[in-house]
C-alpha cells in the first residue's frame, strides 16, 4: 500500500516541528493526530490537484504511523481504491496538511490534549 518511506510538504514539516517546540509532541505522533483529524472533518484530497511533497523529514512507514499503520492504510484504501501507492503516499500528506491546521496553534500539551 503506502511506500516504505514517506515525506510530508515542507510547510507541514514546519509547523509540526513548532508545534513539538510548544507541546514536546513529535513530528510523526502529531502528523498522526492530524491525519485523523482530517478524516473525522470529511476532507477529500483531489489528485489532479498540484501537491508537491517538498519536505526534507523522510521517515520510514512504520515510524510515521506507528500501531496506526493498518487503520491509515486501510482508511486511504477505502477512500481512494483507484490510487496507486504513490497517490496514497500524496493523499495521506495532504491529509497532515489538512488536519494539522486544526492542532497547529497550541501552545501546550495539556491544551492539545483537551482539545482531541
Amino acid at each position: 500500500m503506502l511506500p516504505q518511506t514517506m515525506w510530508l510538504n515542507k510547510s507541514v514539516e514546519e509547523q509540526l516541528q513548532t508545534l513539538k517546540g510548544k507541546t514536546g509532541v513529535t513530528p510523526n505522533v502529531a502528523a498522526r493526530i492530524a491525519f485523523f483529524r482530517s478524516i473525522e472533518r470529511g476532507f477529500v484530497f483531489d489528485r489532479n490537484a498540484d501537491y508537491k511533497l517538498s519536505g526534507n523529514l523522510k521517515l520510514d512507514k512504520f515510524t510515521w504511523l506507528g500501531k496506526t499503520q493498518i487503520v491509515t492504510e486501510l482508511l486511504l484504501k477505502q477512500r481512494y481504491p483507484e490510487y496507486s501507492d504513490k497517490e496514497l503516499q500524496t493523499a495521506w500528506a495532504a491529509h497532515v496538511e489538512d488536519g494539522v491546521s486544526a492542532i497547529r496553534n497550541h501552545s501546550s500539551l495539556l491544551l492539545l490534549a483537551s482539545n482531541l
